[in-house]
């Protein structure tokens, strides 16, 4: 309901709109009774303190205010409005409607007045819109025009030049208006100063109390109290925060209590928060002391001092200077201006108006002071306010008031001026005790603005270390702290819902703007805690003069940071106090929420939170802190270190910095070093007190639990896929670098290196491959990081750090190698030297030499000179070189190098050709290093790592040239180099032999020849009868069965309003039973492709089925729009026995069918199959929130598999969680019971370690055929509203070591896959078309090992084109039964049914089984006997593939 005067505005906006067209109608009285009625309830609203920096409309700041009611009505009159700023502003309007004898001034002067206090509400930019001409009206009567309509018209200016491109416009005008009103303003400010010193004698009766309190001495001075305006008049109280004062009587002996001093000098302390009249002579009597409760003086005394008002009509001295420093604020932030500001002497004026004690009107020292904050945008203009004394004059300004709330703005201000900071900073340190304490003042009052600005200036002074230690000596951090952490946006969800959206915007922004002072606070204790502990090291470290503002750039703050890592931890109180205070949890709280905000600063909120936790992750205890849970209020219980990945992962804000942000807090944490310098047996503690709960040992035990909290919050998969980040490309490289050093650093935990060491990036070389190049050439200096931190991780998960020269081209495969070669230990047989020797003696022409050593080694006598073999391929030497061609020993040497290595070192002991010596040349492996490198790299080229042994040193490293080359480390060298081009090089070598060139044994296979599987299935058959083992050639036979698909029948629907979802074989294998995206089960025969019945089990898309082992029950999933649905039916008559709503996915278990296991997101639940019962609930601490999570038991029933998460069924206790390295599948069990395969990992059960990845399954569901001899993938998107893209074709896959068998592409998108009981047959789900329009539906049966001809092509397009329905026919024939090709490949098949996956022998109980799949073959080959070609030759079933 609306307010009285919006009642009185409507009304008289009624009779405006019935009268407003008759001849002779005068507005002004309806003018004037509605300004009235706003200026009135402006009034009030002022009374209530609102922020004066606050802008929106009242009715948006309080909902209950009249003058927001009020404003409403108006603004709904469109024409009113209309009429107002169009024509009632015209000094032509009462001659355009032709109406003489009235002054239209007057009109003028109403409409001015009544637009003037419609501003509140009235959108500037809107009302002055193409308006040239009311805006040189409004010049006119702002610089000739009579009182008081000059100024109206300067107000409205004002507000005019408010919009930047209407100040711009207006340009040559507004040089000569700001002289003017600067003239003006002296003009008035020197009436009032002239008023004040006639009646300076002269007190009213009125005016003998105004703050009486606070006019004392701070000792010896009585309390005094002045009689009260009225008899019984009680005092009024301000409502809202900020405004009130405190009023108890003051305590001599209280030294903490601020009281000013009015006669104490200029060089005391100024003690703010005071607010004292000018002084009066003391009174001639003390009166009575008051009781303590009573106030002496009233809130109508105080008023203009704590909020002071703004009086339209008619307007006073105070009102016309208001106004005219509302025009001055915009113009003074244009630097063409500022002439007539100095000339015009306007800092005097304006500190002639802090001056609030005199003048006694706060709301014009707020009018001042933004003039002032516009001002001080100069830096000229900013240290002239400082040289005279503006800063003092700051700080005289009482407080709670408006003007303080304008004192804010201009130390915001003031702080971005790092020339006029330096010289406050050079002020005597009392007074900037008494800034810092008048901003932290600003840190709590009640005015949102207030708090923010305060924020601001000391996130922007932090840099001077004198205001960083005073800010520290007032409690300056608790008081930052609780600026946030107070805000209900931060508490619990009762009180977020109290908050309005204007509300929660602001306090936002105050987050924002306090995190960001956070973020500089601690960086500038980085700064100075680094310098210390650098000078205590011994470095020479120069520190900056205290006023001198110091900054650092993040490469410095990291390397701070690692400085203080590097050594033993001891307490630092700004991060200890912020730990204590709960700082920590709250900005990772901030983080996590800020998920779900949506304001531009966000990005920076969020940035300068995991920075602030950067810094501190120097401490171990807020490392643990991070390993905590988190309470994030409306979510689940997280840790700290899930916030930060998520944030790492772009989820929170996908903005670079941000995740740079949260990668340096992941660096800072896994990468800290284990043992830091120093003996520290501290024990570390999230608590701190003495009683610790979670004490630990050392910085291992610390990071140790790092490591493993990263682990279980699926780290792993977030920096590698951080790690093939390409966009945005002008910081995918710094993200490559950060995620690789996170990774490295992770890499020193054993359990992470047997993971990664298995995954594409290693196996496959891609980390060789990302280090090449760049993703943006002018980045080459982040990619020269990343190289380093990629080959530290290589290190790492090869277990050697040797150096190389070739690191781009080597593999995992590689390392090991040399990883290998590097332990072998050489020995050779020491006759064989001399006999070396010996021949090389007698090469060189010293034959007595060579026959004395002969004679004293007992050597055998020389071989007669004959023809030499040809050596084995080696790099062919020229001649040597002199040892002085290289300054140093090259490790790097080419195909085509001029001399050997040896040879160029060891010129006196080899100086003949390589013709004149018997000894084999020296097999080289060294590659050329690519010259393109980029400048750091080569740079670094001293440094390289390299895997091959290092012997002797360069020979310009003078700390190992004395090292004496002997013979036996060339020959030894020599032999590593032989050693090294084995392919399967072994540590435990036989003695090398110096006459033959040495090679590792290549590896044999299992057994004799026999075992190896033969290439084709009729020489693995003849070995069967030669009674070869059959384990392998029961893996041919079952890969070459599973290579070759051919169609044998297809089935349609009859009606085209649903399409096929999903099949399966029906236990029997006499039926084939189909679901539906309307929600019912079709059931065909298979023998005759009929449709026997239709069961409406659902009412929307099935997309899972699975029927029991004896055929009578059955399991169906369903998605609504509203719910997952999932029951189980009676396939005998198909009533539902029950339902279990809000699962996802359900399944028998695998040994019986008691049990049914259900999926609810990453809940699991075990239902008893007879009465529906809930027997256990499985839910994970925590949840790797697996896209397509699917619960299930192994083949024993021991273990369930959900999101991840091993469990054990009889504890129902977490057993292991595995790594999640992908965002798709939780996994399936393998049918052996000792392998788990999650998407494309596979992990093993007994060890839990990933055994190998397989990039064939990515994103495939996996099916095994009943005898394990093959698995299917197939693509498992089953979210039928974003299937937007679909697999057409289906892999299949050897279980035994997952190599790839085939891809059979159906040229359709593939819903569904399932194999029949005996793996002979296959049912594909094939639809064409999007989900909602489907064109065509299909389910096809797929003759497994049968190779398709050139008939099935013909008949399978032919089938296509005719109708669907119950004339599904056979698409072609199973082959004759005589055909000798076929039978011998149905053997083959058969074999496969009592075959295990390549390691189990036959089974004897398969025998009947392969019978009874004989007896129900024959319908099926007599159904399709129609086929045109019973003759099959053999190259068409059999395709021979040799290895």
């Amino acid at each position: 309901m609306d307010s009285a005067p919006a009642q009185e505005v409507t009304e008289l906006l009624k009779q405006w709109e019935d009268q407003h067209l008759t001849p002779n109608y005068d507005p002004i009285p309806t003018l004037t009774r509605i300004a009235e009625i706003i200026e009135a309830e402006t009034e009030n609203f002022m009374k209530k303190d609102p922020d004066p920096f606050d802008e929106r409309h009242p009715s948006r700041t309080d909902p209950e205010c009249a003058l927001g009611h009020a404003l409403k009505v108006m603004f709904k009159k469109d024409s009113f409005m209309t009429k107002l700023v169009n024509d009632y502003v015209r000094d032509t309007y009462y001659s355009r409607q032709n109406i003489t004898g009235r002054d239209v001034h007057k009109l003028n002067v109403a409409a001015c007045r009544l637009t003037l206090d419609l501003m509140p509400g009235l959108e500037m930019s809107v009302v002055f819109q193409d308006n040239d001409a009311l805006i040189h009206r409004l010049v006119g009567w702002a610089t000739s025009s009579a009182e008081p309509l000059q100024c109206y018209a300067t107000g409205l200016l004002a507000a005019a030049m408010e919009v930047q491109e209407i100040a711009t416009n207006f340009r040559d005008i507004n040089a000569m208006l700001v002289p003017l009103m600067l003239r003006r303003l002296h003009v008035l400010r020197n009436k009032n100063q002239e008023e004040k010193q006639s009646n300076q004698n002269t007190t009213p009766p009125s005016q003998t109390r105004h703050f009486a309190r606070f006019d004392k001495k701070r000792q010896g001075d009585v309390k005094c109290n002045g009689p009260s305006d009225k008899p019984g008049k009680k005092d009024r109280e301000k409502d809202s925060g900020g405004g009130d004062v405190e009023m108890e009587p003051l305590s001599p002996a209280d030294p903490a209590t601020p009281v000013k001093n009015c006669n104490s000098n200029a060089s005391s302390p100024l003690h703010c928060g005071m607010m004292s009249p000018p002084p009066r002579p003391p009174p001639l009597a003390p009166p009575p002391v008051l009781h303590e409760t009573e106030s002496n003086s009233s809130w109508a005394e105080m008023e203009t001092y704590v909020i002071g008002n703004i009086q339209i009509h008619p307007p006073t001295d105070a009102t016309k200077q208001m106004l005219i420093l509302r025009y001055l604020t915009p113009m003074g932030e244009y630097q063409e201006f500022l002439s007539h500001v100095f000339a015009q002497n306007a800092l005097g004026l304006i500190l002639g108006y802090l001056n609030v004690r005199e003048s006694r009107d706060s709301r014009l020292a707020f009018e001042a002071l933004k003039y002032l904050a516009a001002l001080l945008c100069h830096k000229k203009f900013s240290i002239d306010f400082i040289h005279m004394g503006g800063l003092q004059k700051f700080l005289e300004v009482p407080r709670p008031s408006v003007a303080a709330t304008g004192v804010s703005i201009c130390l915001y201000y003031l702080a971005y001026c790092e020339d006029a900071m330096e010289r406050v900073c050079l002020l005597p340190r009392a007074t900037l005790a008494d800034l810092v304490k008048y901003a932290l003042w600003l840190l709590e009052c009640s005015h949102d603005s207030g708090r923010c600005h305060a924020t601001m200036f000391f996130g922007l002074s932090f840099q001077f270390r004198v205001i960083l230690e005073e800010f520290d000596n007032q409690d300056g951090l608790r008081k930052l702290y609780n600026v946030i952490s107070t805000l209900p946006i931060l508490g619990s969800d009762e009180e977020e819902s109290r908050v309005s959206e204007d509300e929660t915007c602001a306090a936002r922004q105050i987050v924002r703007h306090v995190c960001v002072a956070l973020r500089r606070y601690l960086e500038a204790h980085l700064r100075l805690r680094a310098a210390q502990v650098a000078r205590a090291q011994g470095d020479v470290v120069p520190e900056p003069p205290p006023y001198k503002a110091s900054k650092s750039s993040p490469e410095e703050i990291q390397e701070q940071i690692e400085l203080l890592q590097s050594v033993a931890w001891s307490r630092w109180a700004p991060v200890d106090e912020l730990v204590e205070l709960g700082g920590i949890s709250l900005l990772l709280q901030v983080v996590g929420l800020a998920y779900e905000w949506n304001f531009n600063g966000r990005s920076e909120t969020v940035r300068s939170a995991l920075d602030v936790v950067s810094v501190c992750c120097v401490a171990p205890r807020v490392q643990l802190l991070l390993t905590e849970k988190v309470d994030m209020r409306d979510a689940d219980m997280t840790t700290g270190v899930n916030i930060v990945l998520g944030a790492a992962d772009g989820e929170i804000a996908p903005e670079p910095e941000v995740q740079k942000a949260a990668l340096n807090v992941l660096v800072n944490c896994v990468c800290a070093p284990v043992h830091r310098a120093g003996t520290s047996t501290t024990r570390f503690s999230i608590s701190g007190s003495s009683k610790k709960k979670t004490a630990l040992k050392s910085y291992e035990d610390v990071i140790q639990k790092v490591w493993e909290s990263v682990r279980s919050n699926n780290g792993i998969m977030v920096l590698l896929s951080l790690m093939m980040v390409k966009q945005p490309i002008t910081d995918a490289d710094r993200l490559r670098g950060l995620a690789c050093r996170a990774l490295a650093g992770l890499a020193r935990c054993a359990t992470v290196r047997q993971i990664i060491s298995k995954l594409p990036l290693f196996t496959t070389s891609q980390i060789q491959v990302l280090m090449r190049d760049p993703i943006l050439q002018e980045k080459r200096q982040e990619h020269v990081m990343f190289q380093k931190y990629a080959l530290e991780l290589l290190e790492r998960v090869s277990g050697k750090s040797k150096h190389m020269g070739a690191e781009f081209e080597t593999s995992l495969a590689n390392i090991h190698r040399a990883n290998v070669v590097a332990q072998t230990r050489i020995h050779y047989n020491e006759r064989q030297l001399l006999q070396l020797v010996a021949a090389h003696l007698a090469a060189r022409g010293l034959s007595e030499s060579a026959a004395t050593l002969q004679r004293e080694a007992a050597l055998p006598a020389p071989a007669p000179a004959q023809l030499a073999p040809p050596p084995p391929p080696v790099y062919t030497p020229a001649a040597p070189a002199t040892p002085t061609a290289a300054p140093h020993r090259s490790r790097l040497s080419g195909a085509r190098s001029s001399t050997s290595s040896l040879a160029r070192d060891h010129h006196d002991l080899f100086n003949n050709t390589a013709e004149e010596s018997p000894v084999p040349q020296v097999i080289k492996l060294r590659k050329v290093q690519n010259q393109c490198m980029s400048p750091g790299a080569q740079s670094g080229g001293e440094h390289r790592r390299s895997l091959q042994k290092q012997l002797s040193a360069a020979a310009g490293d003078p700390a190992l040239t004395a090292h004496r080359v002997t013979l036996h480390s060339i020959i030894t060298e020599y032999l590593y180099n032989q050693h090294a081009t084995c392919k399967n090089p072994v540590v435990t070598c036989p003695q090398f032999n110096l006459f033959e060139p040495h090679k590792c044994p290549d590896p044999r296979g299992a057994g004799s020849l026999l075992a190896a599987p033969a290439p084709n299935v009729c020489a693995r058959l003849l070995r069967r009868e030669l009674g070869a083992p059959c384990a392998a050639s029961r893996r041919a036979d079952a890969k070459l069965a599973h290579s070759h698909f051919a169609a044998a029948r297809t089935l349609r629907l009859q009606d085209d309003d649903a399409y096929f979802t999903h099949t399966i074989f029906h236990p029997t294998q006499q039926q084939l039973l189909a679901a539906t995206s309307s929600g019912d089960i079709r059931i065909f025969n298979l023998f005759s492709g009929a449709e026997e019945n239709t069961y409406q089990v659902h009412e929307s898309y099935i997309y899972h089925m699975q029927a029991s082992r004896d055929g009578l029950l059955l399991l169906a999933s369903a998605t609504t729009t509203w719910r997952p649905l999932s029951a189980l039916w009676n396939m005998k008559e198909f009533e539902q026995m029950f339902q279990l709503d809000n699962e996802e996915y359900v399944e028998f278990s695998k040994m019986s069918d008691d049990r049914i296991i259900g999926t609810k997101g990453e809940t699991a639940t075990i239902f008893d199959t007879r009465t529906g019962r809930e027997l256990l609930t499985l839910a994970p601490s925590i949840s790797n929130q697996y896209a397509k999570n699917r619960a299930t038991f192994n083949p024993t029933d021991e273990l369930v598999l959900s999101d991840g998460v091993l469990w054990d069924v009889n504890s129902g206790k977490e057993i292991h969680k595995f790594d999640k390295l992908n965002q798709t599948h939780s996994g399936v069990f393998h049918p052996n019971s000792l392998e788990v395969i999650s998407n494309t990992e596979v992990w093993d059960l007994r060890t839990f370690h990933l055994l190998r990845t397989v990039p064939t399954l990515d994103k495939s569901e996996v099916i095994f055929n009943p005898t394990v001899s093959a698995l299917y993938a197939v693509c498992s998107d089953q979210d039928s509203e974003e299937r937007s893209q679909f697999d057409t074709s289906f892999k299949t896959l050897d279980p035994f070591d997952y190599s790839s068998i085939a891809t059979i592409d159906v040229k359709r998108n593939i819903y569904a896959l399932s194999v029949n009981r005996w793996g002979t047959q296959i049912s594909v789900v094939e639809n064409m078309g999007d989900f909602d329009q489907m064109q065509e539906s299909a389910v096809k049966i797929y003759d497994v090992g049968r190779k398709r001809d050139h008939d099935d092509d013909a008949e399978e397009e032919e089938e296509e084109e005719m109708a669907g329905g119950s004339e599904n026919d056979d698409n072609s024939d199973s082959g004759s039964g005589d055909d000798e090709a076929s039978n011998l490949l149905r053997n083959a098949v058969m074999e496969l049914a009592g075959g295990s996956s390549g390691e189990s022998s036959h089974d004897d109980n398969d025998r009947p089984r392969r019978r009874r799949r004989q007896r129900r073959r024959r319908p099926t080959d007599g159904g399709s006997s129609d086929s045109d070609d019973d003759d099959v030759r053999l190259d068409d079933i059999i395709q021979f593939e040799l290895d």
